[in-house]
């Protein structure tokens, strides 16, 4: 799952860097989609479903996709911007937290 985008950065010296934790949680988002995905990155316009199942009730803000779209840019997509077309939802699933994805052209 992806972490909260509060918990994706720290500040080095005056700057606003990638956390040691952020950067785990990107790279662990893209191992997983490497071994789901192994097609080249898609071009053109995209329009992609998200569902997220969360393990928790706690409040959990949409933009928090941001670090899974970041994650997947070169494995599943040349850049998330390519996402003209995003529908996202969210549940709780307390046995199998899970994020699935469907990615069409659009």
């Amino acid at each position: 799952m992806p972490l909260s985008t509060n918990a994706l950065h720290g500040v080095f010296q005056g700057r606003k860097i990638l956390s040691a934790r952020g950067r785990t949680n990107k790279e662990a988002i893209g191992w997983e989609a490497r071994s789901q995905y192994h097609g080249k990155p898609l071009t053109g316009p995209l329009a992609v479903t998200i569902d997220m199942h969360w393990p928790t009730a706690r409040n959990h803000d949409v933009d928090n996709i941001k670090t899974l779209l970041d994650s997947l840019t070169g494995i599943v997509w040349q850049d998330d911007g390519q996402i003209v077309d995003l529908h996202l939802t969210k549940s709780i699933d307390r046995k199998r937290p899970r994020v699935e994805m469907s990615i069409t052209r659009a």
